[in-house]
């Protein structure tokens, strides 16, 4: 006797999901199972705290930008505990916040990828406030004239994380903060460049909490009028351990007349090799 067995097949739900407006995708991040991504066809999207529950991605198609018209109470995007988020292609702009720490990105969570994203007049680009195991990275990117201009708020500011990582990136015009700020253990900065634009920024790097820091193969341009000379800033007022300092292979453009490469509050000594310095200041470009 022959027993015909028939076995209904059900065909697993698309681990990518489209959508075209900001209520769309307010409900797709709300709904999304963890690791699937969300495509996101070309257009404005007006997003206020817009909170990422668990591992996903978010990447543009075609030209996205993210903007808000509301102070935010953190930032554009927000990455919660334990979510991590990969984002890209995507421009975000016009953060505010009632503390003046508006970001592009608030990163709450684990860890964050950025590939090939444009932050433009943010009070932050990034601020990484998240779990202290996790890993941000960035390539492919642009900060442009963040920072609410108090000192404060930065193109990216790691505030807490193991590992920074900024690779073919480029910075300019960060308003009286640091182009980059770090307080994670490990900072790799490579093929990426800081312009200081007319004297707005202060320090292009800055390590206050010492760590392993990496800075190879990096153009900068430091401005005749910035309050700040100093290119890169190295201490532990932040607590931390003074573990390594490599500065290598950098293109340095230097139109202070007081110009300095480094600002090194600790006792480590760095290893400084293979820079390329041009002065066009007529003064001397101190090395340490």
């Amino acid at each position: 006797v022959l027993t015909a067995f028939f076995i209904l097949w059900v065909a697993p739900a698309s681990a990518e999901i489209s959508v075209d407006n900001a209520a769309a995708l307010e409900k797709a991040v709300a709904k999304a199972r963890k690791g699937e991504t969300i495509m996101i066809a070309a257009g404005k999207y007006d997003l206020t705290d817009l909170k990422i529950p668990r591992d996903m991605t978010l990447k543009g198609d075609g030209d996205v930008v993210f903007y808000t018209t509301r102070p935010t109470e953190k930032g554009i995007l927000n990455p919660l505990w334990d979510a991590s988020l990969h984002v890209e292609n995507i421009r975000f702009e016009g953060a505010r916040a009632p503390d003046l720490n508006g970001a592009g990105i608030r990163h709450d969570g684990l860890n964050l990828t950025v590939v090939n994203c444009i932050f433009v007049e943010n009070e932050d680009g990034i601020l990484a406030t998240g779990q202290d195991e996790g890993e941000v990275t960035v390539s492919g990117s642009a900060f442009i004239d963040n920072g609410y201009g108090d000192g404060y708020s930065h193109g990216i500011y790691m505030a807490s994380g193991r590992s920074l990582t900024i690779t073919q990136s480029r910075f300019k015009g960060t308003r009286i903060g640091h182009h980059v700020k770090s307080l994670a253990a490990i900072t790799k900065i490579t093929q990426s460049s800081f312009d200081d634009a007319d004297g707005k920024t202060s320090y292009s790097i800055d390590a206050s909490r010492g760590g392993a820091v990496s800075i190879i193969g990096n153009t900068f341009l430091q401005a005749a009028d910035g309050d700040n000379s100093t290119l890169i800033n190295y201490d532990q007022t932040r607590g931390g351990d003074a573990d390594a300092l490599v500065i290598s292979g950098n293109r340095i453009v230097n139109r202070n007349r007081n110009g300095r490469l480094l600002r090194n509050a600790t006792e480590l000594t760095p290893t400084i090799d293979g820079n390329e310095i041009t002065n066009e200041a007529g003064g001397r470009f101190e090395l340490k």
